[in-house]
């Protein structure tokens, strides 16, 4: 029997007939389709073991750009423009990383956050420029 895990695996060198091509072709579909479940398996049992992986999520407001002489001079009550307007929606990043928009909202006294669009991959590859 064949190796699945055999990137390259051994063709018959010597001429064969049409029979014993068809063979040596469904043996090798099968070693395919049984290693690939077990990746599958494999894939599935190792994503149960992320799940209860803790990971920081954070709703951004907006941003800017300070000089540490900025930063330093600081003091209560003073007023930070940020880059984005108050109807604009706010980014959801987990772990850094844009997943979604959404508008702040008020819940219980606190704040949440009303999640309007999950961003597409196209947006997810931007954010990371």
């Amino acid at each position: 029997m064949m190796d699945p895990h055999d990137d390259n695996p051994p063709f018959p060198s010597s001429p064969i007939s049409a029979v014993e091509f068809g063979e040596f072709a469904a043996e090798q579909a099968a070693a395919a389709l049984g290693a690939a479940e077990r990746d599958t398996g494999e894939a599935a049992r190792n994503l149960d073991l992320l799940l209860d992986v803790q990971v920081p999520v954070t709703v951004e407001v907006g941003a800017t750009r300070m000089t540490l002489d900025e930063v330093l001079d600081l003091v209560p009550g003073r007023v930070v423009r940020l880059d984005k307007k108050a109807e604009d929606p706010v980014d959801l990043r987990v772990n850094g990383k844009l997943i979604a928009r959404g508008e702040v909202v008020m819940v219980d006294d606190c704040y949440g956050l009303r999640i309007t669009r999950i961003v597409d991959a196209r947006e997810r590859l931007e954010s990371l420029r």
